[in-house]
């Protein structure tokens, strides 16, 4: 017995000698102003372009290890493609760079393909420039069965309708968020959208789809058409979310609106001002926006619309006309 005991003891020890096995290591890509996509995309060996990095297959998180513009197919593409993405990924070009993605050829910026409802695409620290190229979107999720987009620290600007585009249409916008089934998480912080022909933001759930939304310090200027909203809710579905600390300003249009099929949004701490038609409207008594601490201050109209409810805590004034909210709701 006593031998059997020191051989179980001598095992145990020598367990504890053997080196563990490698952990399932996320497969980081790299891409540099001087990388190549023909490099290993490493650290040391960088490629040119996110695309470039996405091709090389398994790829989870892309690093920039500098500024520049990573949209092109390869180094050698004169008009920028945009990015094609169809599973999780996190594309982060870190605090101090900005990751460039120009598009002039009818495509996205980003291009969100995926199958997989439970993906999560992070993107961060990028600046995507449509150049005024028309029928296109910032970032599009036009095929997202439902997942998470998460947009930080990024500037998205000069998406255009095409010269024939109705309202409303699926182009022009800085993003286009799109889930078609389940619930599809958008979560927008300390971004800069401006000069989008239709809307800073279009979100359009399909029927029995909810889409929450999140924004936080973000600023949505500046959307040029007639008919360009700063934010649109849209749909069949069902929006529900919040928007807190930011600024919607300047827009032709309205600056908050919602024609969605039910819309539960709130909206804190915020200014809507300065835009030409209405600063919050509601289409649809399926709405209820619940307004509080924020300023509703040089619209054509401060609010309009049902369900449109206040904490009574609001600044509101020096409108075309103020309009009246649907009705207060008591702090507690």
């Amino acid at each position: 017995m006593r031998t059997l005991m020191l051989l179980c003891a001598s095992l145990c020890a020598m367990a504890f000698l053997v080196p563990p096995g490698p952990a399932h290591a996320q497969n980081v890509a790299w891409v540099s102003p001087n990388g190549n996509n023909s490099n290993s995309c490493s650290k040391t060996s960088p490629c040119a372009t996110f695309t470039g990095a996405i091709l090389k297959g398994g790829v989870a998180q892309i690093n920039c290890l500098g500024s520049g513009d990573y949209g092109a197919l390869n180094s050698s593409t004169i008009a920028d493609v945009g990015v094609s993405i169809t599973g999780s990924i996190v594309i982060d070009c870190g605090a101090g760079n900005v990751g460039v993605v120009d598009t002039y050829g009818g495509n996205a910026a980003i291009n969100i393909n995926s199958s997989d409802p439970s993906a999560i695409i992070v993107l961060r620290h990028l600046s995507l420039n449509g150049g005024g190229a028309t029928s296109v979107n910032g970032i599009n999720t036009q095929s997202f069965p439902g997942g998470t987009l998460i947009v930080e620290n990024c500037i998205i600007h000069g998406f255009h309708q095409g010269p024939n585009s109705p309202p409303f249409l699926t182009s022009g916008n800085g993003i286009y968020f799109a889930p078609t089934s389940g619930r599809g998480l958008l979560q927008v912080s300390d971004s800069l959208f401006y000069d989008n022909d239709n809307n800073g933001i279009n979100v359009n759930p399909s029927s029995g789809v909810i889409a929450s939304v999140t924004l936080n310090r973000d600023e949505f200027t500046a959307s040029n058409g007639g008919s360009a909203y700063g934010i649109y809710f849209t749909g069949n579905g069902t929006v529900a979310g919040s928007m807190r600390d930011s600024l919607v300003a300047e827009n032709g249009a309205d600056g908050i609106a919602s024609a969605a099929g039910a819309t539960y949004f709130t909206i804190e701490e915020s200014s809507i001002i300065d835009n030409l038609s209405i600063g919050i409207q509601s289409f649809t008594p399926a709405t209820h926006f619940n307004v509080g601490a924020s300023t509703i201050v040089g619209n054509g109209t401060g609010v309009s619309g049902p369900g449109i409810y206040s904490f009574g805590n609001n600044q509101m004034g020096a409108n075309g006309s103020n309009g009246t909210f649907t009705g207060t709701t008591a702090l507690e």
